[in-house]
């Protein structure tokens, strides 16, 4: 209630010559002004900014349209950090990418064509968005994993391995000088379990990519066949736990993040309209 009261206080409102000006803080200024000559304006004033502000503040229509520009806002931030990220990407996992947009894209436009009730189209825009940013992300962290994995090549760390076995093999080693190359041998082995991890994820994140794929396939048969009539579900089962394990996404950190906030909010609940799910 709070936020809404604050943003009554701050409404502006049209003002020939001036613009859009904010009407409470000129009414406070006036009954300020005013009660210096009589204070009886001071009490008055404040009476009646709190009966504004209250009576603002508690209708449900401007609740919703402070709601709304709050969406809008952090639409517009979200958007500029899906951009930079997108942009960031390889070529081919861009036009990857454009393509899923261009499927969900039409799903909401077949639903919308077919006049679908708006509460099955904006829980469907909500999923699709969902599984848009689930999509983006494992793509940005597909292209990290990549970027590490061809730092490094395995037959290289295999022959380096294979050569320090040798060493440890040979007569009149030092202690010293064997304990180091022993704790090299185990820095190697480890490597090697961090490269083998790695190709582990990989596999598991193009599983899952091509699981949304198939997903958003079904969605666009599925408003095809019904006419839009079906919602779009947005809950999967991943394979890969990689987007729950902080993975670090070097300079989209930042990015990442914000997109990850803009999401953290729960979908609309259509249970109650009586729509299915796809």
């Amino acid at each position: 209630m709070l936020d809404y009261v604050k943003a009554a206080f701050w409404i502006r409102v049209p003002v020939p010559g001036l613009g859009r000006v904010p009407v409470n803080v000129l009414l406070i200024a006036a009954c300020a002004i005013l009660g210096f000559a009589n204070p009886g304006f001071w009490l008055l004033g404040a009476g009646a900014e709190a009966a504004l502000l209250a009576a603002l503040a508690g209708n449900p229509r401007f609740q919703r349209a402070v709601d709304a520009g709050r969406r809008s806002a952090a639409s517009g931030a979200a958007e500029l950090h899906r951009q930079e990220l997108v942009r960031r990407l390889e070529p081919a996992a861009r036009q990857r990418y454009a393509a899923l947009e261009e499927k969900c894209a039409r799903v909401l436009q077949v639903s919308q064509d077919a006049q679908a009730p708006e509460i099955q189209v904006e829980s469907s825009r909500d999923a699709l968005s969902r599984l848009g940013w689930i999509y983006l992300k494992l793509l940005v962290a597909r292209y990290h994993l990549e970027a590490s994995r061809v730092q490094v090549s395995e037959s290289d760390l295999r022959r380096q391995q294979a050569d320090l076995e040798r060493a440890l093999a040979a007569p009149g080693l030092s202690p010293a000088l064997r304990e180091s190359q022993a704790a090299t041998r185990k820095i190697l082995e480890q490597r090697l379990q961090n490269l083998e991890r790695c190709q582990q994820t990989l596999k598991e994140v193009d599983a899952d990519l091509g699981r949304i794929e198939a997903q958003v396939d079904l969605a666009l048969e599925n408003a095809n066949l019904r006419g839009g009539g079906a919602v779009v579900s947005a809950n999967l089962e991943l394979v890969s736990q990689i987007l729950d394990d902080g993975l670090y996404f070097g300079d989209s950190e930042r990015d990442v993040a914000a997109l990850d906030q803009a999401f953290a909010a729960p979908p609309p609940r259509v249970g109650d309209t009586g729509a299915g799910r796809s």
